[in-house]
């Protein structure tokens, strides 16, 4: 039986017309002025233009639809825009539907299924009916409210017709709609999402289409749609092979993703590496990756592999005469340099990589080695003033799918350990704004902890708590793997140096696996741990944090002090610990290293060295840090030795040059955000506080010590000191007893009485700790 675009068969027509009681009337659609009436009277308010002007565009004027609409406002509150499209409307929507059937049924629900590409011409050649017929049925849907030409007027509507089919139909709509969208050479991503909607059986072509729709998700940098394309396209292999490469792609996206989201795959990728499906370049990253989530056994296997592709040949291996796979294997050995040492021994029996070749550059993925070569040996043998440029020129000139993170991190780090701190932040900063544009949560967490760790090193404490709290925030510790030992470093002295001692121990609470310890960040994390302690007075486990480090490094090769100073760091607490024969034993080891031309290190150097002088002697040697210090951008070191120098000349009497020192510092100190140096600076400036208390034996108490030491001296509580300093009871009463033992005092009456009355209004906090961040 033949039907009109109304869907009602023209039989039936036939005979309702011919009856003697029918009448057939047209019905025309609400104008803007009716439905502004409507809208009026059910809202109890006079409707905004724009809601009426949405309404109308919406439903076509269609009575039940913009009832619809406006029981979806009203249910929403209020009679002003913006437009509200809710269950009630998708519930007039199916009743529509049911009063539909024919071809403008069969019509809906192929516009339905291809959407946005539902043109006349391909509507056509999924109805297989004429073009004329089309566009007439068209017409016909446009005045029901549910079209406007050929698209649908709400994305709500076409969801509700979707909702309507059951799922053979729209199963098999799909699959004759990926048919017809391959035929005509549409965008492949628009067909794979035809292709996964359809289900088995597949098309012959329908792997590699949803590949390649993958590969433009990945440049598009939208991670998430690669990943659904990709999951099913594991589906659709057929052998070995495709799934290998299908699987390593799925593994990439899923790693900018969240590293953490790989590991159900990697089981998978290292087999097909085992069974050499991987190139070169492919087991080099399944390496760095499985080093990176602390799988050290699988990382040295793959290096195994990659060592066997050397002489190999066959597809998917390196041509033994181009050098590839000898090229990654040696940039597998300068990374484990650089970064692992201790598998390094593992493999080799030495902490130190093999040699580069002569004209290695030359070679494929050679200046990827070249560059990583020059992280290890500024680690092991300083910086290179050719080293430096190339690390500074493959920066400035790194785009987007350069995103190799070891590479760009060893390029960056060259220079951080070269203290070319400046330019290291300049080029970490455009780095995190390329990185931010990707939309990949992994290279942001990356490039934020990159910015925490340089940040810290400059001074820059707010900085650092910043974007280390975005690196934490973007990835958790557990998916940063063993890198989040660097930003939660930088918090953990970040937070120190800013008197915020129970936030520092917040981020030192965060679990970390143990082979974090057998990596370059475990040295960054133990040496901020070391100076957290001895800012809250726990100097002998500091030391021990200190010396850890030092064996570590001294053990792997890469015992330099622009790494982490631990010498300095042990030397400190020595002094502390009242043992300056032993610090200056430090020191001299100190000043064997070819630490070179730092001015971070000599001025932090000279500080230390002061500390462990008679008091006549130390002005003269924290002057000469603070001229080292002076222009160096290392601002949280030139704080310290202001201080410092404050409180040396307030010790031996000279009063007006201490204020003079004091205010320079007070200045240095406000930018730096330091507040347990501000409060100390503030001391030395208005009382003298600073010279009796050092000649009583300040000298041997740490900053936390300090300020509790004041505190009790002024009056209050254990309670109360806890809740100002932001620590513990407990931690108060164990501050205290160290505190009467160091100054050979009673109680707090013996501590009053070491400060006038004016003093008291004042005195908080002086500076007794190790400066300078690792």
């Amino acid at each position: 039986m033949t039907e009109e675009p109304s869907g009602v068969p023209f039989g039936i027509q036939s005979d309702l017309m011919h009856h003697p009681q029918c009448r057939r009337i047209k019905l025309t659609p609400y104008s803007p002025d009716e439905i502004a009436r409507m809208a009026r009277a059910r809202l109890g308010a006079e409707p905004g233009t724009e809601l009426v002007d949405e309404i109308h565009r919406v439903s076509g004027g269609n009575a039940l639809l913009v009832r619809a609409l406006i029981e979806d406002r009203q249910d929403a509150g209020g009679a002003t825009a913006p437009l509200v499209v809710g269950d009630d409307f998708a519930g007039s929507v199916r009743t529509l539907l049911n009063r539909v059937n024919g071809l403008s049924l069969r019509l809906l629900r192929v516009a339905a299924v291809l959407g946005p590409y539902a043109t006349p011409p391909l509507l056509s050649e999924m109805l297989r009916i004429k073009p004329s017929t089309v566009e007439s049925t068209l017409g016909w849907l446009t005045e029901t409210g549910l079209m406007n030409a050929h698209e649908f007027r709400h994305r709500a509507a076409r969801e509700a017709v979707l909702d309507s089919m059951d799922a053979n139909t729209l199963r098999e709509l799909n699959r004759r709609a990926a048919r017809l969208l391959h035929i005509v050479g549409m965008q492949p991503g628009v067909i794979a999402d035809h292709v996964l909607a359809s289900g088995p059986p597949y098309e012959p072509w329908a792997l590699d289409l949803v590949r390649e729709a993958a590969c433009q998700a990945i440049a598009a940098d939208d991670y998430r749609l690669a990943v659904r394309y990709l999951r099913h396209a594991v589906e659709l292999c057929g052998g070995d092979d495709d799934r290998a490469a299908v699987t390593l792609a799925l593994t990439k996206a899923l790693w900018r993703l969240n590293p953490s989201s790989m590991i159900a795959h990697s089981r998978a990728l290292m087999q097909a590496a085992r069974d050499g499906r991987l190139a070169a370049d492919d087991v080099y990253w399944l390496l760095t990756r499985m080093l990176w989530l602390g799988h050290e056994d699988a990382a040295e296997e793959l290096f195994g592999l990659l060592e066997g592709m050397e002489c190999a040949t066959g597809p998917g291996r390196a041509d033994p005469e181009d050098g590839h796979a000898g090229m990654r294997r040696l940039s597998a050995e300068h990374w484990l340099a650089g970064t692992h040492p201790p598998l390094l021994h593992r493999l080799r029996g030495t902490y130190r990589p093999s040699a580069l070749p002569e004209g290695g550059e030359q070679l494929p993925n050679g200046l990827h080695a070249m560059t990583v070569a020059a992280l290890a040996a500024t680690l092991r043998e300083g910086e290179t003033k050719a080293d430096l440029m190339a690390a500074e020129r493959f920066l400035q000139s790194v785009q987007p799918g350069d995103f190799d993170v070891e590479l760009v991190e060893a390029a960056l780090f060259s220079l951080v350990y070269s203290d070319r701190i400046t330019e290291a932040s300049s080029l970490a900063e455009a780095l995190h704004r390329l990185a931010e544009r990707h939309s990949s949560p992994t290279l942001t967490s990356v490039f934020a902890a990159f910015r925490a760790h340089i940040a810290e090193r400059r001074g820059e404490l707010p900085e650092a708590v910043e974007y280390g709290r975005l690196s934490l925030r973007t990835l958790p510790p557990r998916s940063l793997g063993v890198l989040a030992a660097l930003p939660l470093a930088a918090l953990i002295e970040a937070h120190t140096e800013m008197g915020e001692y129970q936030e520092a121990e917040r981020y030192l609470s965060h679990p970390l696996p143990e082979s974090v310890y057998r990596t370059r960040y475990g040295l960054h994390y133990l040496g901020a741990r070391g100076r957290y302690r001895v800012a809250v007075g726990r100097a002998h486990a500091a030391l021990d944090d200190f010396l850890k480090c030092g064996t570590l490094m001294d053990t792997w090769e890469v015992d330099t002090p622009l790494l982490v100073p631990w010498r300095l760091g042990a030397a400190g607490v020595s002094v502390i610990l009242h043992n300056n024969a032993r610090a200056r034993k430090f020191l001299e080891l100190h000043q064997a290293l070819p630490h070179g031309h730092s001015p971070r290190i000599r001025g932090y150097a000279l500080m230390v060295l002061a500390a462990a002088e008679e008091m006549g002697r130390r002005p003269q040697l924290l002057r000469k840090a603070i001229d080292m210090l002076q222009d160096s951008g290392h601002n949280m070191e030139l704080a310290h030795a202001l201080t410092r120098l404050s409180h040396s000349l307030a010790a031996l009497g000279e009063t007006d040059k201490a204020r003079l020192v004091g205010r320079q510092a007070d200045t240095v100190v406000r930018q730096v955000h330091a507040e347990p140096l501000r409060q100390s600076v503030e001391s030395a400036i208005e009382t003298g506080f600073g010279a009796a208390l050092l000649q009583n034996g300040q000298n041997l108490l740490s900053p936390a010590e300090y300020r509790v030491a004041s505190l009790a001296a002024l009056g209050y509580t254990n309670r109360e000191i806890a809740k100002r300093a932001h620590i513990t009871v407990s931690t108060v009463e164990q501050h205290l007893t160290r505190i009467y033992r160091k100054l050979h005092v009673n109680g707090r009456n013996d501590l009053s009485r070491m400060f006038s009355a004016k003093e008291q209004e004042s005195a908080d906090y002086a500076p007794r700790g190790i400066p300078g961040s690792a």
